[in-house]
């Protein structure tokens, strides 16, 4: 079962270069989105009957490796990344923007985010302890220290390392307190990583033909379907509320567009976490989050 994922997500990743060959943009973007689809529903057969933290890492993992192939064929258009920088690129940055590996530089700062991470991550840690001791279940409870120790911890460490080794990626997760409104948070604050890939292989495509806001809705149900796949798939249930979660928010970002404003900082943070129910359904919470602290108990048990 493992095995057979590994193979999966290693064909995703070599996908990309194969696809970038392909000169007509709408057969390759085909392409690659019906390599998408495929190689998932093959994950989702191969781990019927797994746990849903198996199958939900395992879905995930295929998924990132088959857009990291959409992403680099999109980007590639006569050019390209020496083998081992995709490498790095595929498997060891959770960005997507391969241009970043195309130089490496000398003299990029990194200790600063090296020093951040690792307070953040141990932060995070202790948090996502005391929330498993005090047994608090509320989603928000249970979310924010574990992407307090994730998100903006050990993906700042990761930043560290990669710019420590030349490679100019940028922080994924900037401050969410300086978002202005909708659209700012999700385009410039949450995982900038994963809105320039939307942007990439949704919105522009769908922007050319059909216009802006077409682009920007187009974005938004596509976020929605993808998250579909990472957590309503793994525990089969609670199918559609990412998808109407993402859709309100699209909705909202072109209500921001239209009126020339944006609603503020306070209102976009209520908007995305007061409905975070949505997009981690209930079967979610229990099966998939709420279990991952039980981590805590089996190390209770390795170190009384």
């Amino acid at each position: 079962m493992t095995l057979a994922i590994i193979v999966l997500v290693l064909l995703g990743v070599a996908s990309g270069p194969l696809m970038a060959t392909v000169k007509q943009y709408a057969a390759r973007r085909l392409m690659g989105w019906m390599l998408v689809v495929a190689w998932v529903m093959a994950a989702h057969a191969i781990l019927s009957g797994a746990d849903p933290i198996a199958r939900m890492v395992g879905i995930c993992c295929v998924l990132l490796g088959t857009m990291k192939g959409l992403v680099y064929a999109e980007w590639a258009k006569g050019r390209s990344l020496p083998f081992l920088r995709y490498l790095v690129f595929s498997f060891a940055w959770f960005g997507m923007d391969p241009g970043t590996f195309r130089v490496r530089r000398e003299g990029l700062s990194w200790k600063g985010d090296l020093g951040w991470g690792i307070v953040l991550m141990i932060v995070g840690t202790l948090g996502a302890w005391l929330v498993w001791a005090m047994e608090w279940r509320q989603i928000f409870v249970m979310f924010l220290p574990m992407s307090l120790g994730f998100h903006f911890g050990a993906l700042r460490v990761l930043k560290a390392s990669l710019r420590a080794a030349g490679y100019p990626v940028r922080t994924l997760f900037p401050n969410l307190l300086d978002a202005q409104g909708i659209g700012d948070f999700w385009s410039k604050r949450w995982n900038v990583g994963y809105s320039q890939m939307m942007q990439r292989v949704v919105g522009r495509p769908i922007e050319e033909k059909f216009g802006a806001s077409a682009g920007i809705m187009a974005v938004f149900v596509a976020s929605g379907l993808l998250h579909e796949l990472a957590i309503t798939l793994p525990v089969q249930a609670g199918y559609g509320l990412p998808t109407a979660y993402f859709v309100v928010h699209g909705v909202l970002t072109l209500v921001e567009r239209a009126r020339g404003r944006a609603f503020g900082r306070v209102f976009a943070l209520l908007a995305v976490l007061l409905p975070l129910g949505m997009l981690f359904p209930p079967a979610f919470q229990q099966e998939v989050i709420a279990r991952c602290l039980e981590v805590f108990s089996l190390m209770e048990h390795l170190f009384p």
